[in-house]
């Protein structure tokens, strides 16, 4: 059983090196997909891989998907059973994972695995050859669901944090590419979300929540459908829209009534919007979805998650509006049972 991380790298020699040793003591080769390199990022490559290392040449034509489906191709061409994505500002971690054993006896045609907060989960390894491909010019998006997917328990991956211009310039990348892919793919919502995402992240609010909302409409992916709910939210929260952020977290659940994080967020906007009563009700709703005393770890999800609303969060609601409807002794137990379920999350129970 080959198993072959693949990597695209520009010129990034200053974090290639340490990508490729988180996994260079348990893969078989390491994949490097040159899109334009001209630092020392092959040098540091091979003194970090050896004759673990590949090289590939793949022009970059501002296009992930073509070059993640290139990658993946490449891997099956030097007898890949098996292929990870590994991008040069991530780093992989086992954390008791057997790898080996769960590529071999694995159904599905698709492994994915957490960040390390556990707040969402990326397609991470590729039975080779591949029989779907990847799409899109950015926020690539791989359709799992054909060829069945699942999410390792233990292994987590990291992310380099960018700069704040980093991070700036990433979303208008992003935002303009969108604009375009949206257009030309109008019946497609992932393509909305993420546009809704970058012009969030640029704080283009109004813009966002336009975005959002036509992801919602196309009812796709159920669960995207209601983050993309949530994150409108999230954004008329922040423009003071209290009462439309309470509806549009309404109007997630008719998509997806198993994410807690949506009547936790209208417990908030309700709580600010001076509705103690209504924030206690909303809270209260959120509780058996949730992951802790709920029951969220039955809730099948793949990604999109707010870890603190699945745990503490509605009891933090709780402690403040009971007290506000005057219900002291209801606002102790709430306050107890938040540092209860913050200590539970703090020791990473109810992952889920």
């Amino acid at each position: 059983m080959k198993l072959v991380s693949t990597t695209l790298t520009g010129s990034n020699a200053d974090i290639l090196g340490d990508a490729l040793r988180s996994v260079v003591d348990w893969v078989d080769a390491c994949l490097v997909i040159d899109t334009g390199v001209t630092d020392r990022s092959l040098e540091i490559a091979r003194e970090i891989a050896g004759d673990k290392l590949v090289v590939r040449t793949f022009r970059w034509i501002n296009d992930f998907s073509a070059a993640r489906n290139f990658a993946l191709d490449a891997a099956h061409e030097i007898q890949g059973d098996w292929a990870l994505t590994l991008d040069t500002d991530e780093r992989m971690e086992l954390r008791g994972e057997d790898v080996r054993a769960e590529i071999e006896g694995a159904t599905e045609g698709v492994l994915m695995v957490l960040d390390a907060a556990g707040t969402y989960a990326k397609e991470r390894f590729f039975r080779l050859p591949v029989k779907v491909r990847f799409s899109g010019p950015t926020h690539e998006s791989f359709p799992s669901y054909k060829v069945g997917c699942r999410t390792l328990s233990r292994m987590r991956f990291t992310e380099l944090p960018k700069s704040p211009e980093g991070y700036r310039k990433k979303f208008e990348r992003d935002a303009e590419v969108l604009r375009r892919h949206t257009k030309a793919n109008p019946k497609d919502p992932r393509w909305f979300y993420y546009l809704g995402d970058a012009l969030q992240n640029l704080k283009r609010y109004e813009e966002a929540i336009k975005a959002y909302k036509a992801c919602a409409a196309l009812r796709g992916w159920n669960e995207e459908s209601a983050w993309a709910c949530y994150r409108a939210a999230e954004c008329m929260i922040t423009l003071g829209r209290y009462t439309d952020a309470v509806d549009s977290c309404a109007a997630g659940l008719t998509l997806h009534a198993g994410i807690a994080e949506l009547p936790w967020l209208a417990a908030f906007a309700s709580w600010k919007a001076g509705r103690a009563e209504q924030a206690v009700y909303w809270a209260r709703l959120a509780l058996p979805m949730g992951l802790f005393m709920g029951e969220g770890h039955k809730v099948k999800r793949i990604g999109f998650r707010h870890v603190s609303a699945l745990h503490e969060g509605p009891f933090d609601v709780l402690r403040f509006a009971l007290r506000a409807i005057g219900d002291p002794a209801g606002a102790a137990e709430a306050e107890r049972l938040y540092q209860e379920a913050l200590k539970a999350r703090s020791a990473g129970g109810g992952q889920g």
